[in-house]
């Protein structure tokens, strides 16, 4: 698909804005009381990367670039699904486990926007419109490194740091389930994240090859 159509700069721009609205938004709404600040949270990870990403994108549309950052929109989608699925399952369990018996969700445009239309915008753009999944083990490399960073952050960074969450087991972890849970607990969920932010990966890749097929298919009207 032509990156650079009038359609597509008026799509690029209605993301890159939202997108990027919100990210300052929740820069001066975040909790800064803890080290770390909001960024101790996946979901700001994920915010983060995908107005980097919508930024890419624009610039690519804008003709202010020719570079398509494939990998890095990519990765934004499968980390934008991982944080969508861990989030309302997690939810739907028990929200007491986000945020505490006494803790209370954001506003429901936080919710929405952080766990449903901000990971759509990017699937949407990354998926049928850039045609992103082209260098697979790339990808790959970076679905594995960013759960290892991220474990890192909060684990040796985040947790000693913090005295809250208080949990059953450890204190300073991000999210209170993580604090309910020991080492091998928490060595078993991360793994298990990665290994689904792996699965997220291939299904995602698989529905980008399918788009990019049926678009190299001629259109009956078209023959």
């Amino acid at each position: 698909m032509d990156q650079t159509t009038p359609a597509m700069r008026a799509i690029r721009w209605l993301i890159f804005l939202l997108t990027a609205t919100f990210f300052i938004y929740k820069l001066f709404t975040g909790n800064w009381d803890y080290v770390g600040g909001h960024f101790r949270f996946l979901t700001i990870w994920a915010l983060t990367a995908s107005t980097l990403s919508a930024w890419f994108m624009l610039r690519l549309s804008m003709g202010w670039s020719t570079a398509h950052r494939d990998v890095f929109a990519s990765v934004t989608v499968v980390l934008n699904l991982t944080v969508v699925l861990m989030y309302w399952k997690i939810y739907f369990e028990d929200p007491s486990l986000f945020y505490g018996t006494d803790g209370q969700p954001g506003p429901w445009y936080d919710e929405y926007f952080l766990h449903g239309l901000g990971p759509a915008l990017q699937v949407f753009d990354a998926v049928f419109l850039l045609g992103a999944f082209t260098w697979l083990k790339r990808v790959a490399a970076w679905v594995v490194a960013l759960p290892v960073a991220y474990l890192v952050w909060i684990e040796f960074i985040i947790r000693p740091l913090n005295d809250a969450p208080v949990g059953s087991v450890t204190t300073g972890l991000p999210y209170l389930f993580l604090n309910n849970l020991d080492v091998a607990g928490r060595a078993t969920f991360y793994g298990t994240t990665t290994v689904t932010m792996l699965v997220l990966m291939v299904i995602a890749s698989g529905v980008a090859q399918v788009v990019k097929a049926v678009r190299r298919v001629p259109s009956t009207a078209s023959r």
